[in-house]
């Protein structure tokens, strides 16, 4: 089943310009959620996206599995082996191998995004409608 998502490619070239400047702020309406996206500071002299609903953004929606997660927060994940250790896996079977990186990897969701291209691709990966406040 293909999947159709409503945005308009040009209203989203001016969110993109209204976000290149520092701290900048643009209200979006996606499926039935007001989202607002302002640039933040990272790090000192990097930028980066924060995603806000309704205003503001709960730390339980970080922590539980809930759709608020899946449509508007980057997922990570990370491994706990270095190149050594992932290294040594491959003379392993193939099973005990699968079940040592099931379990030595974690993932973290973020309400940021690093890079515009990113955080318009995850938008509209997730999501049904995207129109310009």
């Amino acid at each position: 089943m293909l999947r159709r998502v409503y945005y308009d490619s040009k209203r989203i070239e001016k969110v993109e310009t209204a976000l290149n400047s520092p701290f900048g702020r643009v209200k979006l309406k996606i499926n039935e959620y007001n989202i607002d996206i302002g640039i933040v500071l990272d790090k000192p002299l990097k930028y980066c996206y924060a995603v806000y609903i309704d205003g503001i953004f709960k730390d339980k929606w970080l922590l539980e599995d809930c759709e608020i997660r899946r449509r508007f927060c980057q997922k990570h994940t990370k491994s706990l082996l270095n190149a050594k250790g992932k290294q040594k896996l491959k003379r392993e079977r193939k099973e005990i191998r699968e079940q040592v990186i099931k379990n030595t990897t974690y993932e973290w969701y973020e309400p940021y995004f690093s890079s515009f291209r990113t955080l318009k691709a995850h938008f509209i990966k997730n999501n049904n409608s995207i129109e310009l406040v």
